[in-house]
C-alpha cells in the first residue's frame, strides 16, 4: 500500500507533529531545593537534606565562602533554599558514599 502526500498534506502533518518533537528546555543552573529533591536527593525530605548533607559538608553551603560550594540559604532565614545544579550533580556524584543515606531524622 503505498500513500501519496501532497505538499499541501505534508505541511499540515508537520504543523501537527512539530509540537511533540520540539527540542526538550534547556536544564536551568539555579534550582528551588523542593524542585530537585526527588532527583538529587532520593526524595529525602528538607530537614534530612540539611542535616545529613548541607550541615555534614558545611563546604557545599555559599554563605560559607568555599570555592565550588552549590547551595544557598540552607536554614531559611526568609529565603528560599536554592541549588546550583551545575556543582551540585558533580559534587553529589564525587560524594555519595560518604552520605548515610539510611540515616533517620533524630
Amino acid at each position: 500500500m503505498e500513500i501519496t502526500l501532497t505538499e499541501q498534506d505534508l505541511l499540515s502533518l508537520a504543523k501537527q507533529v512539530a509540537p511533540l518533537i520540539s527540542p526538550a528546555k534547556p536544564e536551568p543552573d539555579w534550582v528551588k531545593l523542593k524542585d530537585v529533591r526527588d532527583d538529587l536527593f532520593a526524595g529525602k525530605s528538607p530537614a534530612w537534606i540539611r542535616l545529613y548533607v548541607f550541615d555534614a559538608f558545611p563546604e557545599v553551603q555559599i554563605e560559607n565562602g568555599q570555592s565550588k560550594a552549590w547551595v544557598k540559604g540552607v536554614h531559611g532565614q526568609g529565603s528560599v533554599t536554592k541549588i546550583y545544579l551545575p556543582y551540585a550533580r558533580k559534587w553529589m556524584h564525587e560524594h555519595h558514599s560518604e552520605i548515610d543515606w539510611t540515616a533517620k531524622l533524630p
